[in-house]
């Protein structure tokens, strides 16, 4: 591998550019420790909600703060600073106060550690008031995103996938032409195409352009959009992006109820962006999530299925196009 990760000059040209930018992690790099000092590159114990109201103090003193918090699972032992704290003080004050806070931390993908590390909770952190959630699905996109994030006035939550780190993070579909920062609220479009929509979140991007790739073996020529964040959630961008008068269909790992892709899906349709009878959801499993790869690779959207869904789901509409 001869490409360096581009979320390393994300965050090193931030630190550089921000000398009120400070960083809590439980993980330090020795590098950046000797490049920033360690009044910056603060080092922390496992105490997510103490490292949240530490940084909110700071954050509403004037200073930047990045949070990394290994797991965004372990995000939920500080959601009263979150939800109660973090995300209201511009309210609050009548925007007298702001809180440019980002924490950062691994959602799920390929490393099967169990229910109580593995978890993609955009739908239910995207109901929060006050809260960016970026999701990204490739690696440009992840540098991007978090270029944005770091000069963001308020807070944001960044769910990064460990497919993203892995050995063969090099090999993953990459629909951004460049690491360059990424605006919220804008959907990409990461594949054209013809015949049907896919949009996808997060890991299934990649699990998408994939699909889309056999798909065009067998004449379906899919487009594929990528949200980028699940708030704000980019719905009329999307409705402007669909292959007008084809299917849709929309991909999510979380499982349907309250998802970002159900409260999409009705907003295509009311729109008339798309028939209700061209629009169809393929979703994981509502359980948790196990740590035996046989039993978790049943609960998620992959591959197959999603080709499997494509061409069942609207295999009407399909023949008509490619008879």
């Amino acid at each position: 591998m001869s490409r360096p990760h581009p979320i390393g000059a994300a965050v090193r040209d931030a630190l550089t550019a921000q000398p009120d930018l400070s960083m809590f992690c439980t993980y330090q790099q020795d590098d950046l420790v000797a490049r920033y000092g360690a009044d910056r590159m603060v080092r922390m114990p496992i105490a997510e909600n103490a490292m949240l109201g530490m940084a909110l103090g700071m954050a509403l003193t004037g200073r930047r703060v990045l949070v990394s918090i290994a797991r965004i699972a372990f995000l939920f032992s500080a959601f009263d600073q979150l939800v109660n704290q973090v995300t209201t003080w511009r309210y609050m004050s009548g925007g007298q106060f702001s809180v440019p806070l980002v924490v950062r931390g691994f959602s799920r993908g390929g490393e099967h550690l169990g229910a109580q590390h593995e978890h993609a909770p955009y739908g239910l952190l995207s109901r929060i008031p006050g809260l960016v959630v970026a999701v990204p699905g490739s690696p440009n996109s992840l540098a991007g995103l978090l270029r944005t994030a770091l000069t963001h006035p308020d807070p944001v939550v960044v769910l990064e996938s460990p497919l993203l780190f892995a050995p063969d993070w090099a090999d993953l579909p990459e629909p951004e032409p460049s690491p360059a920062a990424l605006p919220f609220g804008v959907a990409g479009l990461a594949r054209t195409g013809t015949d049907l929509t896919m949009v996808a979140i997060g890991n299934t991007v990649a699990a998408c352009l994939r699909a889309a790739d056999r798909l065009a073996g067998q004449g379906v020529d899919a487009r594929v959009v990528d949200l980028r964040t699940a708030a704000p959630l980019d719905r009329d961008g999307v409705a402007a992006m669909v292959v007008p008068d084809r299917p849709v269909l929309l991909v999510d790992e979380e499982s349907r109820a309250g998802s970002v892709m159900t409260d999409l899906a009705l907003h295509l349709v009311q729109t008339g962006a798309v028939s209700p009878g061209r629009i169809d959801l393929l979703t994981g499993a509502p359980v948790p999530a196990p740590v035996s790869p046989t039993l978790l690779a049943p609960l998620l959207p992959d591959v197959d299925r999603i080709v499997d869904a494509a061409l069942h789901s609207f295999a009407p509409d399909l023949r008509r196009k490619n008879p």
